[in-house]
């Protein structure tokens, strides 16, 4: 049975899918299509995520309490987009999901051009790539939050705090990319679940869970650069005040930042980068709507007619 021997991954789960899409365009005319899907994905996620994570900081940093903020931050994005979209914490979130999305969609562009056909290699080869963008922004981008949604002056982001960040990253990247589509393949073998339940499933529930997880090493590398003589209890005790509200949020941040984007970035790629089944191609689409309108209008005249007559 080829479900039980050979492991999925979950619906490109956070572009962990390491399968080629067989794209039939030349690397000069794809390379762009690729980047252009990446930064549509990005600005899609990136409104929520930037909102949940700006705020998660300015609660750690004791500047406003999270519930309070991520109401007044939320309200303030949707009167003004405008000013919203030029806010720091919107264009650095932007970047960072902008950068782990290219990453992936250039190095399956590479693999093809190569055309590296093992999936195992392909695998490790897009994975690396993708996880090590995300974790490797993610940790510059935090550190900036950091400096920048302080209560104090802005001072150099110690090594311990990066390491976290990094570490915190880390673990997510190991459920999204390895644990998830294990704990579905054995759902399948040993349960019989449903692939695609099994899959989706695992999908969001692994790397929420990681987020219980790694949340101590988030509220640590905060309470770092915020307290940096700070004693061991003191630390112990920050982490159990802030440990509900940012897991929660952190939790929840996970289905667009891995969940939506990494869906819509695979389904703009299919929709505007051509492969042998034009039928996902976007014309093709607008052509099928458009004789499908054709067809309900033509139906609603002889309707008329026949009811006339």
């Amino acid at each position: 049975d080829e479900t039980k021997s050979k492991p999925i991954m979950p619906f490109h789960f956070a572009d962990s899918s390491a399968d080629s899409h067989h794209f039939i365009e030349p690397w000069y005319a794809r390379a762009p299509k690729e980047i252009g899907c990446a930064l549509a994905a990005s600005l899609l996620v990136s409104p929520m995520v930037s909102v949940i994570d700006k705020c998660i900081v300015q609660d750690v940093n004791g500047i406003w309490p999270l519930m309070r903020v991520i109401g007044k931050e939320s309200i303030e994005a949707l009167k003004n987009p405008r000013k919203f979209s030029g806010t720091l914490s919107f264009r650095l979130t932007v970047i960072v999901y902008f950068g782990t999305y290219a990453v992936a969609n250039l190095s399956e562009l590479a693999l093809d051009e190569y055309r590296v056909a093992k999936e195992d290699k392909r695998k490790t080869f897009k994975v690396s790539c993708a996880a090590t963008a995300n974790i490797a922004l993610l940790a510059w981008r935090d550190a900036i939050f950091a400096r920048e949604f302080s209560s104090g002056p802005p001072k150099k982001t110690p090594l311990r705090t990066f390491s976290m960040f990094a570490l915190r990253d880390l673990g997510t990247m190991w459920a999204t990319f390895y644990a998830a589509p294990e704990m579905a393949t054995y759902l399948i073998r040993e349960h019989e679940l449903n692939k695609e339940v099994a899959e989706i499933s695992m999908a969001l529930v692994i790397p929420v869970i990681m987020q219980y997880i790694t949340a101590p090493l988030h509220i640590h590398a905060m309470d770092v650069y915020n307290r940096n003589s700070a004693t061991g209890q003191e630390r112990i005790a920050k982490i159990v005040e802030e440990f509900n509200a940012v897991s929660f949020f952190r939790a929840f941040r996970i289905l667009p930042a891995f969940g939506i984007g990494s869906y819509s970035n695979n389904k703009f790629r299919e929709l505007f980068i051509r492969q042998p089944d034009l039928s996902v191609y976007w014309t093709r689409r607008v052509t099928r709507l458009v004789q499908r309108a054709t067809r309900a209008v033509h139906g609603g005249k002889q309707s008329v007619a026949q009811k006339q007559s």
